[in-house]
C-alpha cells in the first residue's frame, strides 16, 4: 500500500475515533438541576445554613437521615458552615420553629417527591425527583435566596458495586444525589473580616 493511501485512511478514520471517544465522557456533575436563584443571594451570602429534616412528599420509604446528612456535607463542600444536625433538632420544634431560631442565616429544606428503586437491583439506578430550598432567615435576606430541582434517572454503574452493604451503597448514593443538586448552588467566596 502506498503511503499516500495511508495516509489518508488514517485522515478519515480521525473523525470516527474523535467520535468514538466523545461517547463515553460521563455527563457533567448537576446535569439535569433545574437552578434558580434570587439576585439576594449574590448580596447577602447566608454563612451558616441549617440543614432541616428531608420532607418526605412520596408514598414509601426514603433515606431521610443519610439525604439529610449528605445535604449537610455537600454544604460544606461548597464553602458555607451548615450547623450541627443534633443542634438544629434540638431547635426545631414542628409547629414552633421559625427560620433564624437558631441565629442561622438561612436554612435548607429539601423536599423529595420521588424516590424510585425500582431499578436498583438490576441496573444499579434510581428515579429521584426533589427540590432543595435555600430560604433565607436574616433581616438582610428573607425568601428563597436559590433552589435546586431535579428529575432524573441516576445511573451509578459499576460504581456502587464497591460497597460491601446495601446501606453503605445507599449511603454513597445520597451523597451523589446531594452533591450533584448542590454543584448549582454557587459557591460561598469567603471575604476579609467575613466568619471563615
Amino acid at each position: 500500500m502506498s503511503p499516500r493511501r495511508i495516509a489518508l485512511r488514517w485522515w478519515f478514520s480521525v473523525p470516527f475515533l474523535v467520535l468514538a471517544s466523545c461517547r463515553d465522557v460521563p455527563p457533567a456533575q448537576g446535569s439535569g438541576v433545574v437552578p434558580k436563584t434570587d439576585p439576594q443571594l449574590a448580596e447577602h451570602t447566608p454563612i451558616e445554613i441549617a440543614v432541616l429534616p428531608v420532607v418526605n412528599k412520596t408514598e414509601g420509604n426514603i433515606p431521610a437521615a443519610d439525604l439529610r446528612e449528605s445535604f449537610f456535607e455537600a454544604l460544606v463542600g461548597r464553602r458555607y458552615s451548615p450547623l450541627a444536625l443534633d443542634f438544629v433538632d434540638r431547635h426545631v420544634v414542628d409547629a414552633g420553629y421559625t427560620p433564624g431560631a437558631s441565629s442561622e442565616q438561612a436554612v435548607l429544606r429539601v423536599d423529595v417527591e420521588r424516590w424510585d428503586t425500582s431499578l436498583w437491583k438490576s441496573h444499579n439506578a434510581i428515579l429521584v425527583k426533589l427540590t432543595a430550598h435555600l430560604i433565607g432567615s436574616a433581616d438582610a435576606a428573607r425568601g428563597e435566596l436559590w433552589s435546586g430541582e431535579v428529575d432524573k434517572r441516576f445511573d451509578f454503574g459499576s460504581d456502587a458495586d464497591q460497597f460491601a452493604t446495601d446501606t453503605a451503597r445507599m449511603s454513597w448514593v445520597c451523597h451523589q444525589v446531594a452533591n450533584a443538586v448542590l454543584s448549582r448552588l454557587p459557591a460561598r467566596v469567603p471575604k476579609p473580616g467575613a466568619n471563615p
